[in-house]
């Protein structure tokens, strides 16, 4: 880049790390309100709920930075021509090609950082925040307990226990399970440890017996010297751990094992998600071009150039929100993967087109007219 362009570049980078950082702003108080449920009722640490808000954020982030890049072009096209800076270079003998090139530059680096953390940042944090919140659900059932008092994990089951340490450990356990009213249990213990599975948590019973009712009316009583008792029924279904197709890695989405195409459904979604993950970068180059071409398309109007900006933020949001379609398409249908490509790469022809192609048509039909005359 020359100098002039040098200049531009900075023009275009300043409102792109002030939109990035607006939105991100915006995307933390999203996500903090939606967590705030983990100091209110779980009675976590600020730490706790700063690590879950934050680990959230690299795929917000991406999602909003084509959007950012549109508004920084927007606002640094608009001060470059507003100030004549563009028309002066281009007298000046810079090409058309020579303005868009800092707009493309800053798009590329938009994108490539996108494709990065699409690949490799998302499912990272993803995957911890999963493990996070799935500690804290289950942190639920070792908070329910009070020492010394009974309490409801649910309709017919009472838990009690003489001492907790807060840490899952109790010591002298009554549980009453009469969910079953054909088949009541009751489960007695010297001492009992709240443990975490991979996917349920569960109650390890240390020195106990079992005493059951079954439906003659007769009483069974058994020893144990360690027995699980099942808690993931005492929690929220959609809480249990599991890994989304927003946290799997692109190698795991295109050649998954059978529990993820289980828990997806078919292979469909995640061959969406994955095919979104490489096409949803395209989107910061779609966007940005959009804006080039509300200000670098046809002659510059010094009284402002307000229906084309118009125009371009109406475009953009729908090329936008039809790649959203399109990927829930994909969702159904594979063959609409190919569509998650082709949308940003035509919009991309297109904007060109506008930018490079608006001038002439003036001209042909000018000149069209004078033979006509002739």
């Amino acid at each position: 880049m020359n100098l002039v362009q040098r200049y531009m570049f900075r023009q275009l980078l300043v409102p792109f790390v002030t939109a990035a950082t607006a939105f991100a702003a915006l995307a933390l108080l999203t996500q903090s309100l939606s967590n705030i449920e983990f100091i209110s009722n779980y009675r976590e640490t600020a730490v706790t709920f700063i690590k879950v808000t934050l680990l959230a954020l690299p795929q917000l982030i991406a999602l909003l930075s084509p959007f950012a890049l549109f508004i920084a072009v927007l606002a640094g096209l608009s001060r470059l021509y507003s100030d004549s800076e563009a028309t002066v270079a281009s007298a000046s003998g810079l090409s058309r090609w020579g303005v868009l090139s800092p707009v493309l530059r800053l798009a590329a680096l938009a994108a490539l950082l996108n494709l990065v953390v699409n690949l490799f940042v998302q499912p990272l944090a993803y995957q911890e925040m999963r493990r996070s919140v799935f500690e804290l659900r289950t942190d639920v059932a070792a908070s329910l307990v009070r020492p010394g008092e009974f309490s409801n994990l649910a309709t017919g089951v009472t838990l009690y226990a003489r001492t907790s340490d807060g840490q899952g450990r109790m010591s002298d356990i009554f549980i009453h399970d009469a969910r079953d009213p054909d088949e009541v249990s009751t489960y007695a213990a010297r001492e009992g440890v709240i443990v975490r599975g991979i996917e349920r948590p569960s109650m390890v019973m240390i020195d106990g017996n079992i005493q059951q009712v079954d439906e003659t009316g007769s009483l069974n009583f058994l020893t144990f010297d360690r027995y699980e008792f099942d808690l993931g029924d005492f929690v929220d279904p959609q809480l249990i751990f599991f890994l989304k197709e927003s946290d799997l890695f692109l190698h795991e989405l295109f050649f998954p094992d059978a529990q993820a195409l289980a828990r997806a459904r078919g292979v469909e979604r995640l061959l969406a998600e994955a095919h979104y993950r490489l096409s949803a970068p395209l989107y910061n180059i779609a966007l940005a071009m959009i804006a080039a071409a509300a200000y670098m398309a046809g002659a510059h109007s010094r009284l402002g150039n307000s229906r084309r900006v118009v125009a371009a933020v109406a475009i953009a949001l729908a090329i936008r929100l039809s790649g959203f379609a399109v990927q829930s398409a994909a969702a159904d249908d594979t063959g609409w993967n190919i569509v998650q490509y082709a949308l940003p790469i035509l919009t991309i022809i297109g904007a060109a087109g506008v930018i490079w192609g608006w001038r002439r048509l003036p001209r042909l039909r000018l000149g069209q007219t004078q033979d006509a005359a002739a």
